[in-house]
């Protein structure tokens, strides 16, 4: 998919329709879905103009006639907040996310670049942390190391088990878990880890576009 986006580089949308229909075969391609009744799969004229309105894709800066002329880093954006909003972003976040991306960046977030591999491996890594902090299995060898986030993660669901037991009933309590070092999860100790694949992958993807837009916050 990335080389077939690279090779449209260069291409020129005449108006909103023309735009959203190249968006939505690519998105059937990436096999991208909404499963909230509100959220359309397929982008139409009526979305595209929404979008424009909020701030979701830059404006057209030429134009034909009278019909806007759109170009790939409108077609990236698109992309972009389709795919943000099948895992179930806000409009406002996915707002600070896509705008004043660059097109290397918006790639990025499409997990269509040469760093998509490092990207995986995180979504694999945190998917791993969720299992864990949800199993009551004994520590492994690497959970026992202080320096690793697993270790971190398990002490954190010590933590937290302690904190359930000791809260008294009405009562939220709070677990800090450090991932990492400048990385913490507060966990409140009523809230029980998603037990299906589907729903840990949702979280993790979540977590995952706010690593990354606290990353593009950073690079401003």
């Amino acid at each position: 998919m990335s080389g077939q986006l690279e090779k449209m580089r260069g291409q020129r949308y005449i108006g909103v329709v023309e735009l959203a229909n190249q968006a939505a075969g690519i998105l059937a391609e990436l096999g991208t879905t909404q499963d909230r009744g509100s959220v359309s799969d397929k982008p139409d004229e009526r979305t595209l103009r929404y979008y424009l309105s909020e701030g979701l894709l830059s404006p057209a800066t030429e134009k034909q006639g009278t019909a806007s002329v759109f170009g790939h880093l409108h077609l990236l954006q698109l992309l972009v907040v389709k795919k943000l909003q099948s895992e179930h972003l806000p409009i406002r976040k996915i707002k600070e996310l896509v705008q004043g991306r660059t097109e290397r960046e918006l790639e990025r977030l499409l997990g269509l670049d040469a760093k998509a591999g490092a990207k995986q491996e995180a979504h694999s890594y945190l998917e791993q942390l969720l299992t864990r902090s949800s199993s009551p299995s004994s520590p492994s060898p690497e959970s026992r190391n202080s320096s690793s986030p697993a270790g971190n993660m398990a002490r954190g669901a010590s933590n937290l088990s302690a904190a359930k037991q000791a809260a008294p009933d009405g009562q939220a309590t709070w677990a800090r878990v450090e991932i990492e070092p400048g990385l913490e999860l507060h966990v409140r100790g009523d809230y029980t880890p998603p037990a299906g694949s589907k729903d840990a992958r949702r979280l993790t993807r979540l977590i995952l576009n706010v690593l990354e837009g606290h990353r593009g916050n950073r690079g401003k």
